[in-house]
């Protein structure tokens, strides 16, 4: 069941996305946080706290260091709420499923039940 549920997340994952999103998110986003780490990393450990400047160095240090865990926290966010939201799409999929099946074998005109089918549809699809 585990499987399934995450074949349909994945599944689904992308599907509302547009390429300079994907782009963004993938290149851009793990580039940036790199960039910034290994560059508070130089600037602390190249750090001579010596001066006026040496706080100023310090940080500007710990702000690329924060920078980078801004933005590696932000992409894991993104993943990890798209993924979540994948996942219970796909449930209310199931529950809306299983309703139909017992909507068919009620005494309910089948007008009614493909109007409310057409709905749930349209709703999914947007």
């Amino acid at each position: 069941m585990l499987t399934a549920m995450k074949g349909e997340a994945d599944s689904t994952t992308h599907r509302g996305d547009t390429r300079k999103q994907r782009i963004f998110y993938a290149i851009f986003l793990p580039f940036g946080a790199a960039v910034n780490l290994a560059l508070g990393l130089i600037v602390l450990t190249e750090l001579k706290v010596e001066g006026d400047f040496g706080w100023l160095e310090l940080g500007t240090g710990a702000f690329c260091c924060a920078i980078a865990g801004w933005l590696a926290a932000s992409s894991w966010s993104r993943f990890y709420w798209k993924r979540s939201m994948a996942i219970q799409v796909a449930r209310w999929r199931r529950i809306a499923d299983a309703f139909f099946v017992w909507l068919e074998d009620a005494p309910v005109p089948p007008e009614t039940v493909k109007s409310l089918k057409s709905s749930l549809e349209e709703v999914a699809a947007g």
